[in-house]
């Protein structure tokens, strides 16, 4: 079975229908056409991106879903995939903890990733492939996961997938997805946690989603989480191919100045690191790494912010964390479902995107990725 690429859809606002279909009559578009200039006819997938109120706004209105999915046909981007972490407005000024809001203590998370997920079943190509919908790593910090009602939550969303699933006659996976500062920040604690804690006959519909980006961050291997994954039985609902921000040495006052450009973006960039004593440590967001006065001393940082995975290189001695040697793990564990997600694309400086504007970095991170899937894209 061939490999599935998508593009995450949280690169483009998403806060109201309109936006939606802003996104997909033109820079998603713009990229298919790109990519079929560079001779790679598809297809590729589109991964579906609502806010809360975009989504109860198409579910209630037969005309607008139509709407989306004449645009997925005329952009030729089938959705088998969903983005449901951020609740909100993803592309608001600030975002930075409230992506996590309102998290798996909230019966509002529940309700509205069970919608997402009615609004993917009823715009996916019909074919036998699972669906999947990424969410939060249950929350912000470990106080969701203590919470009393986040379990009743999540049993409750997987019964109505599995009820949906029987409906649609469709095998959709809610893939929770850990983040540094997450309730879960690793894919093996996360898939450990599934196992011993959803019944079995519910556990088909609870995965995890692994943010290459993240691991990254974190410093977990792919063997690590293949070897849980595998041990366990956890699904994959899909791998975010993703590339995070690292100084492998000390960083220079040039690099120092590009992290610090960063701070005016919406979103958090948490930081991991050695002291210059060697004792490793994190900072919940990047001001906090800036602000000290030994920042010069540290090493092996790497940031939580997405980078162009068609490059590897950055000015300032930055780097971009690599990924394609666990792309091809993936692959020879018989993982098949893959998404490209480099939200931050509308607010990186310029000195990210090497002169190629949004839209032409996707296509170079497209097929950056197409060649690492071996798809055949003829």
């Amino acid at each position: 079975m061939q490999p599935r690429l998508a593009l995450c859809g949280n690169v483009f606002p998403a806060d109201g229908p309109d936006a939606v279909l802003a996104a997909l009559r033109g820079p998603v578009r713009a990229w298919t056409d790109g990519l079929k200039a560079a001779g790679k006819t598809g297809p590729f997938g589109f991964g579906l991106h609502f806010s809360a109120r975009a989504a109860a706004e198409i579910a209630a209105s037969k005309t607008l879903l139509e709407d989306i999915r004449q645009a997925l046909s005329e952009a030729s981007v089938p959705a088998w995939t969903a983005n449901a972490f951020p609740f909100g407005d993803f592309h608001a000024s600030s975002v930075k903890e409230s992506a996590f809001l309102p998290d798996w203590s909230s019966p509002e998370r529940s309700e509205f990733t069970v919608q997402v997920a009615h609004l993917l079943a009823e715009l996916a190509p019909d074919d036998d492939r699972p669906l999947s919908i990424s969410t939060c790593p249950i929350g912000y910090g470990p106080k969701a996961l203590a919470h009393p009602d986040t379990l009743k939550h999540l049993l409750f969303t997987a019964a109505c997938l599995q009820h949906l699933g029987r409906q649609f006659q469709r095998d959709i996976i809610l893939a929770i997805e850990p983040e540094p500062d997450g309730n879960f920040e690793r894919v093996s604690d996360l898939a450990t946690w599934l196992y011993h804690h959803i019944p079995q006959d519910l556990l088909p519909q609870l995965g995890v989603c692994w943010d290459l980006c993240h691991g990254a961050v974190v410093g977990e291997s792919a063997s690590e989480v293949l070897e849980t994954l595998h041990n366990t039985g956890v699904r994959v609902g899909k791998v975010q191919i993703s590339s995070a921000l690292a100084i492998p040495g000390h960083p220079t006052s040039e690099s120092l100045a590009l992290l610090q450009a960063l701070t005016d973006d919406p979103y958090l960039h948490q930081v991991r690191g050695d002291q210059p004593d060697g004792v490793a440590a994190s900072f919940p967001d990047m001001p906090a790494f800036l602000g000290l006065p030994d920042a010069a001393k540290w090493s092996n940082l790497r940031v939580h912010c997405h980078v162009p995975v068609s490059r590897s290189e950055y000015p300032g001695g930055l780097s971009g964390t690599p990924w394609k040697e666990a792309v091809s793990q993936c692959l020879n564990a018989g993982i098949r479902d893959f998404e490209l997600e480099t939200y931050t694309l509308p607010v990186l400086p310029a000195e990210f995107l090497a002169e190629r504007g949004q839209v032409g970095t996707m296509v170079d991170e497209s097929l950056s990725c197409i060649q690492a899937l071996k798809l055949d894209t003829r």
